[in-house]
């Protein structure tokens, strides 16, 4: 598995971040800028990461996955925890230069005579400038933690105004973005398709970046097949399975009973309607306009689709629900962004700063929707207020809820 982009892209942030930290410990927090200790903790914080993340690529390297991912947790926790320095120096930098002038002004007025002092409030400017960067470090290490938490499978309605009446209540497990490899395994697919059981899914529908350990692919395969959903399960490619080597990708579903939807479709009875799904091919690439591209292959996998199917469309990238709705697919599932890894409400958190940008939740669009799931696995093991999911998706008739 190649880790060199996750390593120049931790390397990147934990030299950038030291370097802030730094700035506003010198200039916003010079009270503690002249405490030794203070600049010997922040020198060893980055020296830490940077052990860690060699302990990450050697071990790797070795395949002692055990402590390649005791190494890159490591890094991870250093470069949130610089995260949450920098978030929380400007405010403490605040409250110490408050607290700085009132213990001038005292000594100053205590020279000219005796004065009362507040001791109180004094005591407590210095205490919450301590107190807020152990806030923002104690929250990010609990985003770390909750990386490590199950998979919520849960039950999701979501309502059709012309969906045939033997549609209704059909139920679709949606599985994207395990990641499996570092972080994740065949133990959190068990684990997803054990609490699924309880849901008795029809379908289940895989959406890419499935594992970056290819080794695991084909077990991943057998495992998320397992519940033997009566009308099957079906995958659709994301742009890990073009990094990890797509290839061999091929050949494991070539392998498998879990067919392959890339730029084409399959159509399925369902008690005499006509259910049609779709899978999109990926287009690799991260930061072009890669419209052109997605409309080609919805196009594609939308050829000999009947009209008064149900048209539902597998699209790892989320920007895929654009070319689906001109196309009048019904229903749209998508991943790729994790939520962003960060949600409050239910949406991600970064959507107000990313306008115009599909990141966690549903959307619509006239009679088209889609569900971007924020995925089982992530980039990096932090989460907060976004936690893994593997949506149980209940088509139900827009009379019948």
């Amino acid at each position: 598995m190649r880790i060199i982009w996750p390593v120049i892209f931790s390397f990147t942030l934990l030299s950038l971040f030291s370097l802030i930290v730094f700035v506003f410990l010198k200039y916003l927090n010079n009270t503690w800028w002249k405490s030794k200790i203070i600049r010997r903790i922040a020198l060893l914080i980055p020296i830490l990461g940077i052990l860690s993340m060699a302990v990450w690529v050697v071990s790797y390297n070795m395949k002692i996955i055990w402590l390649a991912s005791t190494g890159s947790l490591l890094a991870v926790a250093v470069v949130v925890t610089l995260l949450g320095l920098i978030i929380s120096l400007p405010f403490s930098g605040i409250l110490n230069k408050i607290h700085a002038f009132l213990e001038k002004r005292a000594a100053r007025k205590a020279a000219s005579g005796p004065e009362k002092v507040d001791r109180q409030r004094r005591a407590f400017l210095k205490g919450a400038a301590a107190a807020v960067p152990l806030v923002t470090m104690t929250t990010g290490g609990a985003g770390i933690a909750r990386s490590f938490r199950g998979t919520n499978v849960y039950r999701l309605p979501l309502r059709f105004e012309n969906l045939p009446p033997q549609l209704d209540g059909l139920k679709i497990l949606h599985i994207s973005d395990p990641h499996l490899g570092i972080y994740k395994s065949l133990s959190d697919i068990e684990d997803i398709i054990a609490k699924a059981d309880e849901f008795k899914p029809d379908i289940v529908l895989l959406t890419g970046d499935i594992a970056d350990d290819l080794s695991l692919l084909p077990d991943a395969l057998k495992i998320s097949a397992s519940l033997n959903p009566g009308y099957g399960t079906y995958a659709s490619l994301g742009n890990h399975e073009y990094y990890r080597g797509i290839n061999e990708v091929l050949k494991n579903y070539d392998k498998s009973s879990v067919p392959l939807l890339r730029s084409s479709g399959v159509t399925i009875d369902v008690d005499g309607a006509a259910l049609y799904i779709a899978g999109a091919d990926d287009p690799v690439h991260m930061r072009r306009d890669n419209s052109a591209f997605l409309k080609k292959t919805i196009e594609r996998g939308l050829d000999g689709a009947a009209s008064d199917a149900f048209h539902l469309l597998m699209s790892h990238r989320p920007e895929g629900f654009d070319q689906a709705a001109e196309f009048g697919v019904d229903l749209t599932l998508a991943g790729h962004t994790h939520g962003g890894q960060v949600g409050i409400y239910g949406r991600s958190f970064w959507e107000p700063f990313m306008p115009g940008r599909y990141l966690w939740g549903k959307y619509e669009k006239g009679p088209s929707q889609m569900y971007l799931t924020a995925g089982i696995g992530h980039w990096f093991p932090f989460r907060l207020g976004c936690p893994p999911e593997a949506p149980v998706i209940e088509l139900v008739s827009g009379n019948n809820i």
